[in-house]
C-alpha cells in the first residue's frame, strides 16, 4: 500500500514468547508500534496467585531488550471467557511485575467495548478495572457490523461508532487518565461498497475524540465476518487512510 502501518496488532500463546519477540523487532524496524497479546499459560486464577509470576518476568525482560517501545496485553476480550474477578486479580499481579522489568513497555488492557457499556454491570469498566494498578492504555474492539450475519438475520444498519462507543470511551478515560485507542475493528465487504468512506470517517473519529490507535483486524481467523480486506476496492480505501496516518519514528 506504500506506507508501513504505524502500530500492529499480533497474537500469541503463552509458549510463543520468542516467537512474539522476533515479531516486536520486526515491527519496530519497519517503524511499527508493536501492540501484542497473549493469552496465558496458566488460569487467571492461578496466575493471580503467582503460577505464572517467571512466565511474566520472562516476557518483560525479553521485551526490555528491544530498541523501541512495546504495547502488551495479557489475555483480551476476556468477557465470557471465566470469572472475570479473576481476570482483574491477574492483571493486578502482573502489571507491576511487567513494569519493573521493562519500562519501555506499556501496559494495556483490552476489551470488546460493547460489554462495557450495554453488556452486565460485571464487565462494566468500573467493575472489572484493576484497581491501585498502573494502566498506560485500554483498547476496545468495536465493528461495523453492517452487512454481517448473525443468527440468520443481517444487520442492515452501520453501527454508530462515534455516538455508541467513541463518546463514551473518551468520556471514560478523562475522567479516569487512561488514553484509549481502538485495538481491532473491521467492516464487511458490503459496508466497503456502501459505506465507502467508513475507514476515513472512523479514523477521523478516533482522532477528534481522543483516541491514540486504529488497528484493523485484517484476518479472516475467528471472523464472523467479511473483515479481511481482499477486494481491491476495500485495499484502496484503506490504503488511502493509511498515507497520511503516522509512523514510528526511530533515532
Amino acid at each position: 500500500m506504500g506506507r508501513n502501518l504505524g502500530v500492529r496488532r499480533t497474537y500469541y500463546n503463552g509458549a510463543q514468547v520468542d516467537r512474539a519477540v522476533t515479531t516486536v523487532k520486526a515491527d519496530l524496524a519497519k517503524g511499527r508500534i508493536p501492540w501484542i497479546s497473549f493469552k496465558l499459560p496458566h488460569s487467571w486464577a492461578d496466575m493471580s496467585t503467582g503460577a505464572g509470576d517467571a512466565w511474566t518476568k520472562d516476557l518483560a525482560v525479553k521485551l526490555s531488550k528491544v530498541d523501541g517501545p512495546v504495547w502488551l496485553a495479557l489475555h483480551h476480550e476476556p468477557e465470557g471467557d471465566d470469572d472475570i474477578t479473576k481476570w482483574t486479580s491477574m492483571q493486578q499481579r502482573l502489571a507491576p511485575i511487567v513494569r519493573d522489568n521493562a519500562p519501555n513497555v506499556a501496559y494495556t488492557i483490552i476489551l470488546t467495548g460493547w460489554n462495557q457499556f450495554y453488556g452486565p454491570s460485571q464487565y462494566s469498566l468500573d467493575s472489572l478495572w484493576p484497581k491501585n494498578t498502573k494502566i498506560d492504555l485500554v483498547g476496545y474492539d468495536p465493528y461495523n457490523f453492517y452487512g454481517a450475519i448473525k443468527d440468520g438475520k443481517e444487520f442492515t444498519a452501520p453501527t454508530d461508532m462515534v455516538n455508541q462507543y467513541f463518546k463514551k470511551m473518551d468520556a471514560w478515560s478523562t475522567a479516569n487518565g487512561v488514553p484509549w485507542g481502538i485495538a481491532e475493528t473491521g467492516f464487511t465487504d458490503k459496508a466497503s461498497v456502501d459505506y465507502p468512506q467508513w475507514i476515513q470517517q472512523t479514523y477521523d473519529a478516533v482522532k477528534q475524540y481522543n483516541g491514540k490507535a486504529f488497528t484493523y483486524f485484517n484476518t479472516s481467523l475467528n471472523s464472523t465476518a467479511s473483515w479481511v480486506i481482499t477486494t481491491q476496492h476495500k485495499q484502496d480505501l484503506f490504503a488511502a487512510v493509511l498515507r497520511n496516518s503516522p509512523s514510528l519514528r526511530m533515532k
